[in-house]
């Protein structure tokens, strides 16, 4: 504890020091800033990882760092990527930014991530005096339109290491592994014979290495375990079905993680690296792909039939580990409600960042429950996302949409019983539930408008999750 104690002071007085108060005290705060490596993996719910109760057993270096630091039981995002990416980066929630539908403007044309209309975490970290970097994907920017061909820089990120993704037609579309479309630092790189996420890995060992003595905020935005199912080069040649595929691509990525994470004991960065863990959102189970093979891990036995654009538990309610031996304590687990939101917020207030003032911020810095120190005032009670018209808010026991739907996940965790009429009255603890859960969400504004043109993919989405809400109603009206 007290070596946590003594770190937190200097970040405090890291402030300070950077106001031009002494030059000294500003250097030793300097190197003791945490560095911090966030690892966003992509498409893979809590029905793959053993540490989560799952029957694969894909994740040993990710089950290692969730014994040995601090695994959360809640934390939420949305149930697609680029919504969850521009909350997690923003620290806002998607009816305030305008991204609560999928977007991908490489693809569909249109808007995109626009750093004059919202301020990005790495804006936040390289005011505290951190370098930057990214690596893997970044998929709210179209980096070959004229327009945006900066925006990675503009975002605040120094250095880079990237699939851009491009239209249909283009060299880049959806070629992400084996002979990868990779631009570093905004010329494309000779990828031949090589497979994407090593080169990816690769990038960030030397980044953290050649920074060792600045403090650094790395952002490992992963492409594994994106659909098309691919051979890694652990099983490349092998014939496997796609579900043992996926599952090799998964391994893969556990496996490169444990390489970051013996690069950072190497360099002696181990002990003031903070590693964060966690994933965009649920399993896809690959149906785009005209094949309709469960990609689903199991827990408790049942294969998982809902991940991706799913509002249910499965496809919102990820993993998050957080790990480092000096700061962290270990062996912990927490059942504190989180959100995306909070992820800026506990960055800056590690970094000892002050948010920029005129921005409206829906997180909370969780750094106290990092760090193992008392809160200074009391944690939420409730986690919130949404997609498109849809918003769920959740406490403890009990969920609630914003079209009615009400569920106690600890009677009824794959939610197929909504609790409706005289039920919600069954009990005190039930209806003070509902009641504060309605609350909120009757407080929150109206969706912003979408900062892009409304694009056909994302309403065939829409429309999917809205039939599956409408087919939830109904069995509940059977007998």
């Amino acid at each position: 504890m007290k070596r946590i104690k003594v770190v937190v002071f200097f970040v405090g007085a890291m402030m300070v020091a950077f106001s031009g108060a002494n030059s000294v005290i500003a250097a030793e705060a300097n190197k003791r800033q945490p560095n911090v490596l966030f690892i966003l993996l992509d498409n893979v719910g809590k029905d793959w990882f053993r540490c989560y109760g799952s029957q694969e057993d894909q994740t040993p270096e990710m089950d290692r760092l969730a014994r040995t630091g601090l695994k959360f039981r809640n934390f939420y995002v949305t149930p697609v990527c680029s919504t969850t990416r521009v909350m997690l980066l923003t620290g806002r929630y998607p009816f305030r930014t305008g991204w609560h539908t999928h977007h991908d403007p490489a693809i569909y044309g249109g808007g995109y991530f626009d750093w004059n209309r919202e301020i990005c975490m790495a804006r936040v970290m390289k005011s505290a005096g951190y370098d930057t970097c990214i690596s893997g994907k970044w998929q709210i920017n179209d980096l070959f339109d004229p327009e945006q061909k900066d925006a990675i820089h503009k975002h605040g990120f120094d250095e880079y290491c990237l699939f851009p993704e491009g239209k249909k037609g283009h060299p880049a579309h959806k070629n992400r592994y084996w002979d990868a479309y990779i631009i570093r630092d905004g010329k494309k790189i000779d990828t031949t014979g090589k497979f994407g996420p090593d080169i990816f890995t690769d990038y960030l060992i030397e980044y953290m290495s050649r920074k060792r003595d600045r403090p650094f905020f790395a952002y490992y935005s992963t492409i594994l375990t994106h659909i098309p199912v691919v051979p890694t080069p652990m099983n490349k040649g092998k014939d496997l079905t796609r579900r043992e595929h996926f599952a090799g691509m998964l391994h893969y990525a556990d496996h490169l993680i444990g390489r970051l994470v013996r690069s950072l004991e190497r360099n002696g960065l181990r002990d003031n690296t903070i590693i964060f863990i966690t994933v965009d959102n649920g399993t896809d189970n690959g149906s785009d792909q005209n094949d309709y093979e469960s990609l689903g891990g199991r827990i408790n036995g049942r294969i998982s039939d809902e991940g991706i654009y799913s509002l249910t538990e499965r496809g919102i309610n990820m993993p998050f580990i957080v790990n480092c031996p000096a700061l962290v304590p270990g062996g912990r687990e927490s059942d504190d409600l989180i959100d995306a939101s909070d992820i800026l917020p506990t960055l800056a207030h590690l970094a000892g960042a002050t948010l920029p003032e005129g921005v409206i911020y829906d997180g909370r810095s969780f750094a106290p429950q990092l760090l193992g120190q008392p809160a200074r005032q009391p944690w939420r009670k409730w986690c919130f996302t949404q997609y498109y018209k849809t918003r769920v808010i959740r406490d403890q026991r009990f969920k609630l949409y914003s079209n009615g739907e009400f569920y106690d996940l600890s009677e009824d965790p794959l939610e197929q019983h909504s609790i409706t009429g005289p039920l919600v009255c069954r009990d005190r603890e039930t209806k003070s539930s509902r009641d504060a859960l309605q609350k909120v969400l009757d407080s929150l504004p109206e969706n912003a408008k979408l900062p892009w043109e409304f694009r056909s993919i994302s309403a065939r989405k829409i429309r999917a999750e809205e039939a599956r809400q409408r087919r939830a109603k109904e069995s509940e009206k059977q007998p």
